[in-house]
């Protein structure tokens, strides 16, 4: 029995490796729906801020943002 090619002689077990996946053929709807998701978002956010039912904290957000971009 020969558990690989070329590979008779050895004891050393050659699990059997899988095809690659195969990469995704449309990216883009799944871009276009972030965007839409994200821009909804952004305007609900936007109205509750508007209507005071949600309060930004300038200094926290500000700090998140500094965060983010490695300027702590």
């Amino acid at each position: 029995m020969v558990d690989g090619v070329g590979m008779s002689n050895t004891t050393r077990h050659i699990p059997q490796r899988r095809p690659a996946v195969p990469a995704r053929r449309d990216p883009k709807p799944v871009a276009a729906q972030t965007v839409a998701s994200t821009s909804n978002k952004v305007d609900t956010l936007r109205r509750l801020v508007a209507a005071g039912q949600y309060h930004v904290s300038p200094k926290y957000l500000a700090m998140k943002i500094f965060k983010a971009a490695g300027l702590e």
